[in-house]
């Protein structure tokens, strides 16, 4: 009896020390709350101005991720380039024995002529360099020969077994040696009676060709892509390497250039024995073959614009242009070669007018008069200096005097007769960055904006004294008897 009011103190304890504590924390909790308070008050500013990105942050973080992209991608390519270079083979140059050869045997198969200096792509009456790609009637006749081939020799042995179970009873069955008997000889009647004939073949070669090989060696390959099913030499030069008209053809040129290396028939390219592998020889086909694809797309845009009058002008004048520059650029190399060969006899090879002379810029290119053929003037450059224009006036003097034979002679005068200076000097013509700034003309520096000087970061050293070259070239004309009638005439 007295447990029960034990039992009901423990409860109503707890109760009032659940009291005292909350009491306590009442009464502490003002001094928390006042010390929270300012903290509190803080971060709801905190969040509330870091709630939204500013723009400085987003741009910082496209920043940072196309800084990570771009260092992801570089990590990409070199490991792609590093996988690459691990399982590359070492083809052969394109200059090697081996290389020459075998392409030299294709073009002799696919009669793409030798390609000279002088001759123009646009000879309307000419046959295109590269050979037709295979049509799709070719290609599909090609593919279905084999299955036609299966098909006749299956329905001759379908034939035989009816033959062969006519004059049986009724009913009869034969066993697995009578139906191979009868299979095979209908195979081998049918076989002897249609024979597998190469296809007609449509050859490219051509028989007054310049050639190392022989023309047999050409029409025993022609004889074996005709087994084969092939109408014509060529590639597939809108497709892969890897299809089956292109691997297939590149299989039996290679194995037929085998036997003609093995019959002593390639005897006049010096091919190295170390180098002739398989390996060697389909890396050097497929890299052929690969560089003559984009060629062939350019032959075929040729063709449909020489279709039409317009198209043909076009190309005509297109053909023109690159001539004109291929030829003014191998004029102009000659010319700087050749200054820059009379600085070195002059100064040496490691002097500052050596250096100073090297640079392509401060020479002056020549344009050729419309309607005179032969006839060129030079592009003067406003931005050298007179003493720059009489030095370079002096080497190219000094190139005649060193030949010996007359031919010599006519072929160096001929080099620095360019002719007068065109009425429109050169536009846009700068000196190079860095270069000595006492020998730009003063008056067309003033000319120029602030940015393009800026930007050439001239050099006001006298790494080259320019006056003292002068005389030494002087000299060195006098000494072999040459006249300086005109001195300070400036050169191109």
């Amino acid at each position: 009896m007295s447990q029960a009011p034990t039992m009901t103190q423990g409860p109503s304890t707890s109760g009032s020390g659940k009291k005292r504590r909350l009491n306590s924390d009442d009464e502490g909790g003002q001094g928390l709350d006042d010390q929270i308070q300012p903290s509190d008050s803080d971060s709801d500013l905190g969040e509330s101005s870091d709630g939204e990105l500013t723009h400085q942050d987003l741009l910082e973080r496209k920043r940072r991720k196309k800084a990570m992209q771009k260092e992801l991608t570089q990590i990409r390519h070199r490991d792609e380039g590093i996988g690459k270079a691990a399982q590359a083979h070492l083809t052969p140059n394109s200059a090697t024995p081996l290389a020459r050869a075998i392409q030299e045997f294709t073009k002799m198969l696919m009669g793409i002529p030798r390609k000279s200096r002088n001759s123009s792509s646009l000879d309307i009456d000419a046959e295109p360099r590269l050979p037709e790609a295979p049509t799709d009637d070719e290609r599909h006749n090609w593919l279905t020969r084999k299955q036609t081939r299966e098909d006749f020799i299956r329905n001759a042995q379908d034939k035989g077994m009816k033959k062969y179970l006519s004059k049986k009873p009724p009913g009869y069955i034969p066993n697995r040696k009578q139906r191979k008997m009868v299979e095979h000889d209908s195979a081998e009647a049918a076989t002897l009676k249609n024979p597998m004939r190469p296809v007609v073949f449509k050859s490219r070669m051509a028989s007054g060709g310049r050639s190392r090989y022989a023309h047999h060696w050409g029409t025993q390959c022609e004889a074996a892509l005709a087994m084969a099913g092939f109408p014509r030499a060529t590639f597939d030069w809108n497709a892969s390497w890897d299809t089956p008209w292109n691997s297939t053809t590149s299989s039996i040129i290679l194995a037929q250039w085998v036997k003609v290396y093995d019959a002593n028939g390639a005897r006049n390219f010096g091919i190295l024995s170390s180098e002739n592998t398989a390996a060697n020889r389909e890396e050097i086909l497929r890299r052929w073959v690969s560089n003559k694809m984009p060629k062939y797309n350019d032959q075929t845009r040729r063709v449909d614009e020489m279709k039409t009058p317009a198209g043909k002008q076009r190309l005509i004048e297109k053909d023109a242009e690159k001539q004109g520059i291929a030829r003014k650029r191998r004029l102009q190399t000659k010319i700087q070669k050749m200054r820059k060969d009379e600085a070195v006899n002059l100064f040496g090879q490691d002097s500052t007018e050596v250096e100073m002379i090297s640079h392509p810029e401060i020479h002056s290119e020549d344009e050729y008069v419309a309607g005179n053929f032969g006839s060129r003037q030079r592009k003067r450059l406003e931005w050298r200096s007179t003493e720059l224009d009489v030095f370079i006036n002096l080497l190219d003097k000094c190139h005649p005097g060193r030949k010996i034979l007359p031919r010599e002679k006519r072929v160096a005068q001929q080099l620095i007769e360019r002719g007068p200076y065109a009425p429109d000097p050169e536009p846009d013509a700068c000196p190079p960055r860095y270069f000595q700034e006492s020998l730009v003309n003063p008056a067309w520096l003033e000319q120029q904006t602030g940015l393009i000087v800026a930007e050439l970061q001239l050099n006001g050293e006298e790494s080259v004294n320019i006056n003292r070259a002068i005389q030494e070239a002087k000299g060195t004309l006098k000494r072999r008897g040459v006249v300086l009638s005109n001195e300070t005439q400036m050169s191109g």
